[in-house]
């Protein structure tokens, strides 16, 4: 008995050291190399000449930093690096940013520490700057300093990229930084890229007014000429003289082929989108455009704007309109969808146009406009809070279902009045498009019953057969903690199905 054990431990080990020289074997075949250090608690990657370090918010220090450093001084012949370095507890980066000078062949670089205590930050920017002055093969550059430098140290930083006479394209992540007052003169450097052709700057949340636009505009001004742009202003207040004076600036931009820009939250009235929209309506070799203006109190009038400018783009192939805005009536709705419908037909199309209360002629029109546009490839509609009813569901569920080429499918119908025969109508929808791959559907808040819901699953799980991915939110709804439990057995474990169902009110059951 004792040697049978004794050959069946002998064996499992033998399968064991099998399946790991085959991994490992595996790996070398792709040149990749996995790494956990787990003294220093570390994490970085090698494929190839690529290097991948992810390391957000796992509380490292100095000490753990240095074994990030190592690696980069013994991989000099790293073309890209990937190095998520962002929330920890790291003080100084300047043994790594030497590290980093001596990757000479480096083309693509991804550097994000934000949000660490450092300390002596005007030395370790100089450090920074060295580095990347250094870098003179680097083409791309995603840059994060969120929550950190100030206007000097800043400034300091970005004099390093000038020597980069080859970057095209250049990503600065400024969240939560103070670029109050002259803050933003600290971005002038950027104007010396003439090479540039992307540019993204996140700026959110960076106490930025009216005043703070005169410096943007200057840079805009002053860029060369680029192919794609996107601003993030999200969450500051420039209101109507800063949208002006911004718009100002995006005349100088007008050749752009991509553009985005999003001003949640700016109080811009319909004012400042007159303004902004009257250029947007020159950029006349637009084939993307995302347009962020949630909550700016923009009105009827403005939506007729936002309209207006929307029917000049005629290269226009990928669109996302996101004007959801408590005081925007059906005037202003009507005239953003008409001029959606009478765009040349579009791949990708975002509507975010929920807390309109555009009821049932609303769902009408977007079914019309989705039936003008037959061929996306990417839809996705959110109509929070837009009283549709079931009759609306039903226009939209028309709409989706002419689909010709649709590989993504989102779908958000939270608190629109639908009772169980509208919902089930999208889910038919679901089930009877024809390609979709990335489902996600959307109908909280509706009085949907335990066996409309039971229904909705039956159609859905038709579906799972041709998708990737399935999302369904079903939370505070009629459900009951019976037909909640009995879903959750059935389908809770089903592959690419993911589930949010509640009861009201909530039970405890996990």
């Amino acid at each position: 008995m004792q040697k049978k054990e004794e050959q069946t431990q002998k064996r499992s080990s033998s399968i064991f050291n099998n399946i790991m020289w085959i991994l490992v074997g595996v790996l070398l075949a792709y040149n990749i190399k996995l790494y956990f250090d787990r003294t220093s608690q570390v994490q970085y990657e090698i494929k190839g000449n690529e290097i991948i370090m992810q390391n957000n918010g796992l509380n490292l220090q100095n000490l753990q930093l240095s074994s990030l450093s190592k690696v980069l001084s013994q991989n000099p012949q790293t073309t890209k690096l990937d190095a998520q370095l962002s929330i920890n507890q790291i003080t100084d980066f300047r043994d790594f940013f030497a590290s980093l000078e001596n990757l000479n062949n480096l083309n693509e670089l991804s550097l994000f520490i934000g949000h660490n205590p450092i300390l002596n930050e005007q030395q370790q920017a100089q450090s920074l700057n060295q580095a990347l002055a250094k870098l003179t093969k680097l083409n791309t550059l995603n840059l994060g300093l969120e929550s950190l430098f100030n206007y000097q140290s800043r400034e300091i930083i970005f004099k390093g990229l000038t020597n980069i006479s080859g970057l095209t394209s250049l990503h600065v992540s400024l969240i939560n930084c103070d670029l109050s007052g002259d803050g933003l003169k600290s971005l002038y450097p950027l104007t010396e890229l003439r090479n540039l052709k992307f540019l993204e700057l996140l700026l959110v949340g960076s106490k930025l007014k009216e005043e703070e636009m005169k410096h943007l505009q200057t840079i805009l001004h002053k860029l060369p000429k680029l192919n794609k742009l996107n601003l993030n202003l999200y969450a500051n207040k420039i209101q109507i003289d800063g949208a002006v004076t911004l718009s100002g600036g995006l005349f100088q931009q007008r050749q752009l082929k991509e553009f985005g820009i999003d001003l949640y939250f700016n109080n811009i009235t319909a004012n400042g989108t007159e303004s902004l929209m009257g250029v947007v309506g020159t950029m006349e070799n637009l084939t993307s455009l995302n347009l962020g203006l949630e909550f700016n109190y923009i009105t009827n009038d403005g939506g007729r704007q936002v309209g207006k400018a929307l029917e000049q783009l005629k290269k226009l192939k990928d669109l996302s309109v996101n004007v959801a805005s408590k005081n925007f009536g059906w005037d202003g709705y009507e005239s953003v969808v008409s001029a959606i419908e009478k765009l040349p037909p579009l791949e990708n199309l975002e509507l975010i146009i929920g807390v309109n209360k555009c009821g049932l002629p609303g769902a009408e029109l977007l079914k019309q406009t989705l039936f003008k546009h037959d061929k996306l490839k990417s839809l996705k509609i959110n109509f929070l809070e837009n009283y549709i009813g079931d009759a609306g569901a039903t226009f939209i569920a028309e709409g989706i279902q002419y689909q010709k080429n649709l590989q993504q499918l989102s779908v958000n119908m939270n608190f629109n009045s639908l009772s169980d025969r509208g919902a089930l109508e999208l889910a038919r929808a679901v089930k009877n498009a024809k390609s979709p791959k990335i489902v996600d559907l959307r109908v909280s808040q509706n009085q949907i019953t335990d066996k409309g819901i039971k229904d909705i699953f039956l159609l859905l799980e038709q579906s799972l057969p041709k998708v990737d991915q399935l999302e369904v939110e079903l939370l505070n709804t009629a459900l009951t903690n019976a037909t909640r439990d009995d879903i959750e057995l059935k389908y809770g474990k089903v592959e690419k199905l993911q589930i949010k169902l509640n009861t009201i009110p909530p039970s405890n059951w996990e």
